[in-house]
């Protein structure tokens, strides 16, 4: 563990509370997936279409949109430590709601909308607290260090929580759904664990801010009339609708374009993606000069729309073949849509004031995750009516063409960009 922290690729680890929130952090994302991928799967199975699955992951992805602004008031008025443990607490609680009702075969369609709405809230608050956590916790060199390991393990969490559990989903004690549904509780309880461990004090200013909606007021305030963090966040926002809205097709592919019936490859499409992301994330971690990493924000954004193309073109493939170049693809589109992330947050992170980060991160995921809650919802609909191979051409088009629009138009922003990474 010495040599692995001694490396430069690792260098943030050497401060214990980030590596506390490190490991909660993959462990929550471990459950996050495990719970998408197997409420996905057992709502596709009773109800036979992606729409239903749209609404679901539409759901749980609604608070980012209603919910963020306040999330971020609340992030930076209390103590993030004491509040990013009571959210994990109650997602332990509620995964374990919804395992329960899976057991007694107990999930109508309301009641799954409900839990994962409430999900959502619980996230919509711990992700901009814990993130807002990650800047007191490492010095402001290992800053980019820290955030894109930690981006490697919330992202490649899908690979480790899916290899777990993916292989009993073939064992007939429970059915896939369940099964997923089970390890989701149980990364989510340990993760809780985890984050109670950290000792870092952290509270912003929304406390001398007066009122709440002044105080989410001068977070909006401050995003629209800084130019830069206004790109940054519209080009996310782009990014997250066009090419990051996929979960609500990704089940649908795997059942027409792979043939699979049990949701096992569904598990591997999520476990590669993850493993990708990893791989993405950890070359962007050692990465030590400016310039470098604006071209890997380049490379990045343009493979976020290539790879989806390339992907609509696997299910003409045959035999073992369709599956071995849509795993390898998937792990492409890991790579270049979660490295696009880690830049864009460490760019807001860097930038923005410590008082004040809160309410920034949570109108940045307000801008991600609200948007590819209408994405799902919209894609899975599509989905049902053009085919997924449709879908993720156009979705790749567009996206390509807003990046050549902004790099082209926008020269100042690449120049930006290498000044703040």
């Amino acid at each position: 563990m010495k040599s692995l922290i001694s490396s430069a690729m690792f260098s943030s680890l050497k401060y214990q509370d980030f590596r506390m929130t490190w490991i909660s952090n993959m462990l929550s994302g471990c459950s996050y997936w495990t719970f998408s991928v197997g409420l996905s799967w057992l709502i596709l199975h009773e109800t036979g279409n992606s729409t239903n699955v749209g609404i679901v992951i539409f759901a749980s992805m609604l608070p980012f949109l209603l919910v963020s602004p306040f999330a971020g008031y609340i992030a930076d008025k209390y103590d993030r430590k004491s509040l990013a443990f009571l959210m994990y607490l109650c997602n332990s609680l509620f995964c374990f709601i919804l395992f329960i009702f899976s057991l007694l075969n107990f999930y109508p369609l309301f009641l799954v909308i409900s839990i994962a709405f409430i999900l959502g809230v619980f996230r919509t608050i711990q992700e901009p607290t814990v993130s807002s956590l990650i800047p007191n916790q490492v010095p402001k060199e290992n800053l980019l260090n820290a955030i894109t390991l930690n981006a490697a393990t919330r992202h490649g969490s899908r690979f480790f929580g899916l290899l777990i559990g993916t292989p009993f989903i073939g064992l007939n004690i429970l059915n896939g759904g369940q099964f997923l549904l089970l390890f989701s509780f149980l990364f989510q309880i340990v993760s809780t664990y985890f984050i109670f461990k950290i000792k870092t004090k952290s509270v912003g200013e929304s406390a001398s801010d007066g009122d709440i909606f002044s105080s989410i007021f001068k977070g909006i305030k401050y995003i629209y009339t800084n130019g830069l963090i206004f790109l940054i966040i519209l080009t996310v926002a782009f990014h997250c609708a066009f090419v990051m809205s996929y979960e609500s097709i990704m089940p649908i592919f795997a059942n027409e374009g792979l043939n699979d019936n049990t949701g096992k490859f569904l598990g591997y499409l999520i476990m590669m993606f993850g493993a990708g992301s990893i791989v993405g994330n950890l070359m962007l971690s050692n990465a030590n000069n400016n310039s470098i990493k604006s071209k890997y924000f380049v490379i990045s954004a343009f493979g976020s729309g290539i790879f989806p193309m390339m992907l609509s073109y696997a299910g003409f493939l045959n035999g073992d073949l369709v599956i071995t170049i849509s795993l390898s693809i998937i792990f492409l589109i890991g790579a270049c849509q979660s490295s696009f992330m880690s830049l864009t947050t460490t760019m807001i992170q860097k930038v923005v004031p410590d008082g004040i980060r809160g309410r920034i991160m949570s109108l940045y995921l307000l801008h991600a995750g609200g948007i590819m809650a209408f994405g799902n919802l919209i894609l899975g609909n599509m989905a049902d009516i053009f085919g997924y191979a449709w879908l993720f051409r156009l979705t790749g088009i567009a996206f390509l063409i807003y990046i050549l629009f902004v790099l082209s138009t926008q020269r100042r922003f690449k120049a930006d960009i290498i000044a703040i990474l």
